[in-house]
């Protein structure tokens, strides 16, 4: 993929001076979070607020890197933009219905620096990082949230269900890349440039599993129980949840005893 607009999004981006590659890769704006240094350049984001031609607002969250590659399968030699990567997979995860940013600007271009890369993504509205909401309950009092917990569970495992089905690996999953709204507890994916098809739907359910069970350490034991149930379509405990689950605990240990 070279370059993708959205369809109507050509009109709102020149309503605001922004219809070329150029004027967007030029706006000034606040970054979001400090751009990050690596790779040979560097990547950063900033929030920005765009006025329609019908008089409403647009909110949107634009990416520009420079130089900031990786090698991969498809070119081991000569690199990618790892925004290349992250397009894809947005495009795949919105055409498949699974709970993703909405992607509405891509483009990319070489220059003197190396390759400059530009991707616009819709603000996901009233939406948190779910390591911000297992923090508040865990400061507040993890039983006073239990009705919120309940709404959480099942719909987190329902998008990584749906993920794993078509053989996907979020190949990053921390809780801080999925995003909770809080009213009715949908989760949707981000920081997707790392996603990899897997050969089987259980190599992707255990990559991601294990990453997303060591890194939630202050959720209860009972609630992991539930998202797994949750995941896996089941009532109760049976012969699969317990195997399930037997396999993600023989992981962790792995993971730490190497640690020490």
């Amino acid at each position: 993929m070279i370059s993708f607009v959205e369809k109507g999004w050509q009109a709102i981006f020149e309503h605001n001076g922004l219809g070329s590659f150029d004027a967007l890769w030029n706006l000034q704006a606040d970054w979001f979070e400090p751009p990050n240094q690596r790779r040979g350049g560097w990547s950063g984001v900033s929030r920005i607020v765009l006025p329609s031609p019908d008089g409403s607002e647009e909110t949107v969250f634009l990416k520009r890197q420079e130089n900031h590659t990786r090698k991969t399968w498809r070119h081991p030699i000569s690199r990618e933009p790892t925004f290349r990567s992250e397009a894809r997979n947005l495009r795949l995860l919105n055409s498949r219905g699974i709970s993703a940013p909405h992607m509405i600007y891509y483009a990319e271009r070489k220059s003197p620096k190396g390759w400059q890369v530009i991707l616009a993504t819709r603000e996901l509205k009233d939406y948190l990082p779910l390591d911000v909401l297992i923090e508040r309950w865990y400061r507040d009092d993890w039983g006073k949230h239990r009705e919120q917990r309940r709404k959480v569970i099942p719909r987190t495992a329902a998008v990584l269900s749906k993920l794993h089905k078509l053989r996907l690996a979020h190949n990053a999953m921390h809780a801080k890349h999925l995003f909770i709204q809080e009213q009715t507890g949908a989760a949707c994916l981000i920081d997707l440039e790392k996603m990899r098809a897997r050969l089987t739907r259980r190599q992707a359910m255990l990559r991601d599993l294990d990453s997303f069970n060591r890194r939630t350490a202050r959720i209860s034991r009972t609630d992991r129980l539930r998202f797994l149930l949750c995941y896996m379509g089941k009532q109760s405990v049976d012969d699969e949840v317990r195997a399930v689950w037997r396999r993600l605990e023989a992981m962790a240990e792995h993971k730490y005893a190497g640690r020490r």
